[in-house]
């Protein structure tokens, strides 16, 4: 669901531009429904023996685990232009 909001974004986004681009051959869009199928077929094996949700959850918090540092930092760096305010960088 996420990849085809993204493709369709970037559909919209293209279709913007004031030109048109050439059309793509249909042996192109069957690959990439191929593909896509195949990612959506592979991701519900997956959820059958893994909860999907909770490790993509995990990954989520990880990554604000991880970059806690950076976003400390860019916390501070915003108090600390405001006048008169001066607190410890870590």
């Amino acid at each position: 669901m996420l990849l085809d909001f993204i493709l369709s974004l970037i559909s919209d986004l293209i279709n913007l531009i004031p030109f048109e681009f050439p059309e793509l051959p249909s042996n192109f869009y069957n690959i990439i429904d191929t593909i896509f199928n195949g990612m959506i077929s592979a991701l519900g094996i997956i959820d059958i023996f893994i909860n999907l949700s909770f490790w993509l959850q995990c990954a989520g918090i990880m990554l604000i685990a991880y970059n806690s540092r950076h976003l400390y930092n860019a916390a501070i760096w915003v108090i600390n232009l405001i006048p008169g305010v001066e607190l410890p960088r870590w």
